[in-house]
C-alpha cells in the first residue's frame, strides 16, 4: 500500500518531470522562431540580392544599348564625315581639273580625250566583228565534219585513258586483297586448332576405325555406312583452305587480266593513226582544227603593237583627271591597218578584212 508521502513524492515528481518537458517545449518552439526568422532573414535577403541583380541587369543592358546607340552614332558620323570628305575630294579634283584644263596641257588632254571617246567602241566594235566572223567560220567548218570523224575525235582521250578498265582492275585487286586477308585468318585459326591440345577419347565411345573393323566382320549385323560415316572425322585442314584459294586467284587473275587490256588498249589508241591523220587533214583543208580551235588565235591588225591598246586608251580616259599627262604621254590615237585577206583563212573572215581596209580608206580621206 502506497504511504501519502510516497504519493506526494510521485506527484512532485510527476510535476517536476512536466515542468522540464514544459520548458523543452519553450525551447523548441523558441528554437524553431529562431529559425523561422533565419529562414525570414535568408529570403529576404535572397530576395534582396535578386532585386539587385535585376537593377545590376538593368543597368547593364542599358548601358549595352547607350554603347550600340554610341556606336552607330559614331559610325553614321564617321559615314558622314568620309563622304562629306569625298564631296570636298571630288569638288576640289573637278576645281583643279577645270582650272588645269586651261592649260595648254590640260586643253591638249581634253582634245584628246573627246577624239579617244569615240575612238574606243570603234576598235571594240571591230573586235567583236572579227570574233563573230571567227566563231561562224569555225562552226561551219565543224558542221562539214563526218559525224563518224567527230565521234573518234571526242571517244579518243577516253580511249588513251581506260577509265572504265582501270576502275575494274582497282576494284578485282581490291576484292583479291580482302580474299587474301579472310584466307590469312582462316590459316591462323586452323593453327591455333592444330596446337590445341586433344580431347581425351571416350573409352565406352566407337572409334571411326573400330566402324570400320566391324563392317568388315562377316558376322556384323549392328554396324552400317551410315553410322560409320555418321561418326566419320571432318577433314577440317585441307578442304576450306582450297576453297578460300579460289575467289583468291580468280580475282587476282582477273586484275591483271585487266591491266594488260588497258595497257594493250592505251598502246592501240596511242599508235592508231586515224585521229592524227584527220586532225592533220582538217588543219591542211581550213587552216585549223575546228574540232579544236575555239575562237581566233590572233588579232585582225598587223602590227603586235596594238595588243592592249584599246584598254589603254580606255584607262588613261579614266584616270586622265586625276593623273594628269603630259601631252607626250597621251597615247596616240589611230586605227591600226588590219591585216590582209589571204587564201588560207576563211571566206568569212576575209570578207571582214576587207571591210576593215575599205573603212581605213574612207576614215584616211
Amino acid at each position: 500500500m502506497v504511504s501519502p508521502k510516497d504519493r506526494l513524492r510521485h506527484i512532485e515528481e510527476s510535476s517536476a518531470a512536466s515542468r522540464d518537458h514544459l520548458r523543452n517545449i519553450e525551447r523548441s518552439s523558441a528554437a524553431n522562431a529562431r529559425a523561422s526568422a533565419e529562414n525570414t532573414q535568408l529570403l529576404q535577403g535572397i530576395e534582396y540580392t535578386n532585386r539587385m541583380n535585376m537593377v545590376y541587369n538593368g543597368i547593364i543592358a542599358e548601358n549595352s544599348a547607350r554603347q550600340l546607340q554610341t556606336q552607330r552614332q559614331q559610325l553614321a558620323l564617321q559615314q558622314e564625315q568620309h563622304a562629306l570628305q569625298q564631296a570636298v575630294a571630288e569638288q576640289t579634283a573637278r576645281h583643279e581639273f577645270s582650272m588645269w584644263r586651261q592649260t595648254p596641257e590640260g586643253s591638249a588632254f581634253v582634245e584628246w580625250q573627246e577624239r579617244a571617246v569615240s575612238l574606243v567602241p570603234f576598235l571594240r566594235d571591230r573586235e567583236r566583228t572579227w570574233h563573230a566572223a571567227w566563231e561562224h567560220a569555225i562552226g561551219r567548218a565543224r558542221a562539214d565534219v563526218p559525224e563518224d570523224e567527230r565521234r573518234r575525235f571526242a571517244s579518243h582521250p577516253a580511249r588513251l585513258k581506260q577509265s572504265g578498265l582501270r576502275t575494274a582492275s582497282i576494284t578485282a585487286f581490291a576484292i583479291a586483297g580482302l580474299c587474301a586477308l579472310f584466307l590469312l585468318g582462316q590459316l591462323l585459326l586452323l593453327s591455333l586448332m592444330a596446337s590445341a591440345p586433344e580431347p581425351t577419347p571416350d573409352p565406352d565411345r566407337i572409334t571411326y576405325e573400330e566402324c570400320l573393323a566391324i563392317l568388315d566382320d562377316p558376322d556384323n549385323f549392328i554396324m552400317n555406312e551410315a553410322d560409320c560415316g555418321a561418326i566419320k572425322p571432318a577433314d577440317s585442314s585441307s578442304v576450306p583452305v582450297a576453297a578460300l584459294f579460289i575467289p583468291l586467284v580468280l580475282a587476282l587473275g582477273t586484275g591483271v587480266a585487266l591491266v594488260v587490256m588497258r595497257k594493250t588498249r592505251q598502246r592501240e589508241a596511242q599508235n592508231d593513226p586515224t585521229v592524227r591523220n584527220e586532225i592533220e587533214a582538217r588543219t591542211a583543208r581550213w587552216g585549223f582544227d575546228p574540232l579544236t580551235t575555239q575562237g581566233p588565235w590572233f588579232p585582225w591588225y598587223e602590227s603586235q603593237r596594238f595588243t592592249g591598246y584599246v584598254d589603254g586608251i580606255e584607262h588613261m580616259v579614266r584616270n586622265g583627271p586625276s593623273q594628269r599627262p603630259l601631252p607626250s604621254q597621251l597615247i596616240p590615237l589611230q586605227v591600226p591597218t588590219p591585216m590582209r585577206p589571204s587564201e588560207r583563212l576563211p571566206d568569212e573572215v576575209n570578207e571582214v578584212l576587207s571591210s576593215f581596209q575599205q573603212e581605213n580608206v574612207r576614215l584616211s580621206q
